[in-house]
């Protein structure tokens, strides 16, 4: 009967062991990935791995990030974000799921590990799918927006902590990281036209084209956003506000649009008559 209990012991303790060395892998993945992306770069103020010979022209890629990430609202002076550069995609694909994801993303951000993993393929095919439109978007398949767009999420967590930041609603957690990583871009851009913005997001053939968009609902919460901060000027703690919502926000975006001469606040400007007095 001892021997019996002590190989019940043994075996446990073996497969107890067994079970944290297998954790620990699994937590290397996410905490200590350095093995499987050999090839580093620091420039610009970021830390880049990959698992494969770093692009040439990512230098540049870096700058472009720089420059966006430089010009955000919650941008304090450093960046924490490691970025890891998967140009395989079974790399990304395996690393999507041990995170418990089903759908495969441009990025995969661990906040709490501070590192974020990057899909080469997915960011190129987005591009590619989408013709690079619309501009100054994470639809462009642009590899700085998408850096920059993960860094505006890592932002959003330092600024408020990490439990506060996962009960933001995902529509503005997504949409502000997006507004954030084109702001300047966009405001450099003397094109640019955000009641065009709107106008896209309205005109279903623009959506139901044969190349498609990527999910349309991502450049809705940007163009949401958009409207809140950069007309309303409203600030990013203005935002979190929980009188903030959705359908506000969009009741309050369609009333401007729909009449140019409203200001931000829904009022005729000072000196001016509305329609038919």
């Amino acid at each position: 009967m001892k021997i019996r209990i002590r190989q019940v012991v043994k075996w446990s303790s073996v497969a107890l062991a067994a079970a944290l060395v297998l954790f620990g892998l699994y937590l290397s993945v996410f905490f200590f990935p350095y093995p499987l992306f050999p090839h580093h770069l620091e420039h610009a103020g970021f830390s880049i791995y990959s698992d494969r010979e770093i692009l040439e022209d990512f230098e540049l890629i870096l700058e472009e990030s720089r420059y966006r990430v430089e010009g955000m609202e919650l941008y304090r002076g450093s960046k924490n974000l490691r970025i890891f550069v998967c140009r395989s995609q079974p790399l990304f694909g395996a690393i999507n799921k041990l995170a418990g994801k089903r759908r495969s993303g441009q990025a995969l951000v661990i906040s709490v590990a501070g590192n974020a993993f990057f899909s080469e393929a997915v960011i190129k095919s987005v591009g590619q799918r989408n013709g690079g439109r619309p501009v100054h978007s994470r639809l462009a398949g642009s590899w700085s927006a998408a850096i920059a767009h993960e860094v505006a999420h890592d932002l959003i967590v330092v600024e408020v902590g990490f439990k506060r930041a996962r009960k933001i609603p995902v529509w503005k957690s997504e949409g502000f990281a997006d507004y954030s990583a084109n702001l300047v871009p966009a405001r450099a851009d003397p094109d640019y036209d955000f009641r065009n913005r709107i106008g896209l997001l309205l005109d279903e053939d623009s959506w139901h084209s044969t190349m498609g968009y990527v999910d349309r609902r991502h450049f809705r919460w940007h163009v949401l956003v958009e409207f809140l901060c950069s007309v309303k000027a409203l600030t990013f703690e203005d935002l979190m506000d929980a009188g903030v919502t959705e359908e506000s926000a969009e009741t309050a975006m369609m009333s401007w649009y729909s009449n140019p001469q409203f200001d931000a606040d829904g009022n005729l400007p000072v000196g001016s008559s509305s329609v038919g007095e």
